[in-house]
């Protein structure tokens, strides 16, 4: 149970760029990005994931706190994993036995959660632009476009240089529909295990970027005040830690500050744990905003050229990928792909069990289609949309918010 400090505060001070800006189209073929400081002054990591905006912070409580009562009391599962190698020249190009130690790495830091990571892909780009990406520009924009695999039910990782010495970047679970290409964790190339990018060499980059992308704040966010990372069992910490000082406090409030914790900015070999806390905050975000993520089936990916990023015009595989917006506040719009004609049914369910909506009953030729839920007098809260074709079965949550 979340306790009630856990919440959603502004994010970095110094984040790059606002993740509604990217949403909304507003970027240039090569844009710089948004910056409040120069990241050449920082010292130790640098994380360069977005800082929400007041009006995601707020949508984001709203849906929560409809939330409460209603989720799992755990949530975990297997997330596939699509590995995107930037390499230009010499280097970047890392080897397949890196990419391995990486996810069991992965695997490793996240005992105990619930949650576990299978690589289901890898494909390896040669493009000296994307190798020097940074956040919020139409390079990585474009990137993205090109080689992200469906984002909504697979964690997309690129690996490259990057720009300014960031060690990497992701985006929060509310920051764009589920399935928009936006999504995944961009990370150095040099940070995964037995990199050169001393300290942080041990592949726990990564680790710290997924906690983002699960939902997790910085330990150190909006300082001594509270709500702070909105976590309770993470004492409040006023600033980044960047080495690894035992018994460093910043804060009046009890307790020393969390040093150890992967969401802080302390070295590789520091890091070794995330708190039942926000291990409870992860499982309250993901079913209300990835809720086609965990034990997606291995789908189809296709071949994608590094420039062009199209899909075939009938799909190949049977899939549901849920209502958009979710959550959602008087209707939302269910898709599915049927790889052939077939008769489908789509039914949406109240927590009880209870048929509240037949929406399709029909056979339905192959291709994508949608059709929307209006929640007309339902009340707030969730509800389950499944749909049966010939005898599978699939079910997606939807959050309504008042």
């Amino acid at each position: 149970m979340i306790s009630p400090r856990v919440s959603f505060s502004a994010f970095l001070s110094s984040a790059l760029l606002v993740a509604g800006s990217l949403a909304a189209g507003a970027d240039a073929d090569h844009a710089q990005p948004l910056a409040a400081q120069s990241i050449s002054e920082a010292h130790g990591r640098v994380c360069a994931t977005p800082e929400p905006t007041v009006e995601e912070r707020a949508k984001q409580a709203a849906v929560l706190r409809a939330f409460v009562g209603q989720a799992p009391t755990r949530v975990g599962g297997t997330i596939q994993v699509a590995f995107h190698v930037i390499y230009d020249g010499d280097h970047g190009n890392v080897p397949d036995e890196q990419i391995e130690a990486q996810m069991r790495e992965l695997n490793r830091n996240y005992l105990g959660t619930g949650y576990r990571f299978s690589l289901a892909s890898v494909d390896r780009t040669e493009n000296a632009r994307w190798f020097k990406v940074l956040p919020g520009t139409g390079d990585e924009k474009h990137m993205k476009q090109a080689l992200a695999i469906d984002p909504a039910h697979r964690l997309n990782v690129y690996t490259a240089s990057l720009g300014h010495g960031l060690v990497g970047w992701s985006y929060f679970p509310f920051s764009f529909p589920e399935d928009y290409y936006l999504h995944g964790v961009v990370v150095h190339y040099a940070s995964l295990p037995g990199g050169t990018f001393v300290p942080y060499d041990l592949g726990r980059t990564l680790t710290h970027e997924v906690g983002h992308y699960l939902g997790l704040y910085h330990t150190f966010e909006g300082g001594c005040a509270d709500p702070g990372d909105y976590v309770d069992d993470t004492p409040a910490e006023a600033t980044p830690n960047y080495e690894c000082p035992e018994g460093r406090n910043t804060c009046p409030a009890p307790g020393d500050d969390p040093i150890h914790n992967y969401m802080d900015y302390s070295t590789d070999a520091c890091y070794s744990e995330f708190t039942p806390g926000q291990d409870a905050r992860m499982d309250m975000i993901v079913p209300a905003y990835r809720p086609s993520l965990l034990d997606a089936p291995l789908a189809f990916a296709p071949h994608v050229e590094p420039s062009v990023a199209e899909l075939p015009a009938v799909p190949r595989t049977l899939a549901f990928r849920g209502g958009w917006p979710n959550p959602f506040e008087s209707q939302t719009v269910l898709r599915f792909s049927l790889p052939a004609s077939a008769h489908v049914q789509l039914r949406v369910y109240d927590v009880a069990g209870h048929l509240v909506a037949n929406v399709i009953d029909a056979t339905m030729p192959a291709g994508d289609h949608s059709a929307p839920f209006r929640a007309g007098s339902l009340p707030a809260g969730m509800y389950f949309a499944t749909l049966r074709v010939n005898g599978a079965a699939f079910t997606q949550s939807l959050m309504r918010i008042p």
